[in-house]
């Protein structure tokens, strides 16, 4: 087995695929917001509150009951998901999904989703691609946790990679709907499941349809969180909010 980051023989086998080195080399979100994962600045690390971190947007305008993302979407992280999403790499995507359920568990949740929701791809993103990567990864945990999987409850239109959108285009595009097949999810748990978590428009857009539906909860888990426009890290809030 070799390394998926320095191509390295793996001497004693690794179920993430990656070497000691380039394990500690990951770049962790190590202070993430409650309810967006956006990397905050720790001010006192003796008095680091993991829980009660919250960012300014989230104090009045929350993304989700609870966020997830253990990498900053940089350097490796970032090549690992260059890698899944326009290389089809199975390993990375099982790396990833791996990072992601530890980073559940540590959390301490209380309470797990019952359905796991990834985020759709249009159509013809997903016959030129040949996958989504999102659902992948909603697959793999579902597994690993033993809880629902649902790829076909929403459905995605066409238009540019939200990647070559600013903040503002992106509030405008990614258009969603729900399909005429999608069942009431009368108060249920869900977790939207995504690849990358940049503005949160996309998040938002999927929530709402979510709760129409009829969601109790909305939870985001995410591979990888970009950090602030500027680069730097903002300050934690560590005032409670309880939705």
């Amino acid at each position: 087995m070799q390394c998926l980051l320095c191509q390295q023989a793996i001497v004693t086998i690794s179920a993430d695929h990656l070497c000691p080195h380039c394990r500690l080399a990951l770049p962790f979100n190590r202070n993430p917001c409650l309810h967006c994962a956006l990397p905050l600045q720790v001010l006192d690390e003796a008095r680091e509150e993991r829980d009660t971190s919250i960012c300014a947007e989230c104090l009045t305008k929350p993304l989700a009951n609870r966020a997830i993302a253990p990498l900053v979407h940089r350097h490796e992280a970032a090549h690992l998901i260059h890698r899944l999403k326009f290389h089809r790499s199975e390993p990375e995507g099982r790396t990833l999904a791996m990072l992601m359920a530890t980073q559940v568990r540590l959390r301490e949740m209380g309470s797990l989703p019952t359905l796991l929701v990834p985020v759709p791809v249009a159509y013809a993103t997903a016959v030129h691609r040949g996958f989504n990567q999102s659902a992948l990864l909603a697959w793999h945990l579902a597994k690993t946790f033993n809880i629902g999987y649902a790829p076909k409850l929403l459905a995605r239109q066409g238009g540019p990679a939200q990647r070559s959108l600013s903040r503002g285009q992106r509030l405008n595009s990614a258009q969603f709907a729900r399909r005429s097949s999608a069942k009431p999810l009368a108060g249920a748990h869900v977790a939207i499941v995504d690849d990358v978590l940049t503005t949160g428009t996309t998040v938002r857009r999927v929530s709402r349809l979510l709760r129409q539906l009829g969601a109790g909860f909305v939870d985001v888990w995410c591979a990888t969180r970009t950090p602030s426009l500027n680069d730097d890290y903002p300050t934690a809030s560590t005032q409670r909010f309880d939705l």
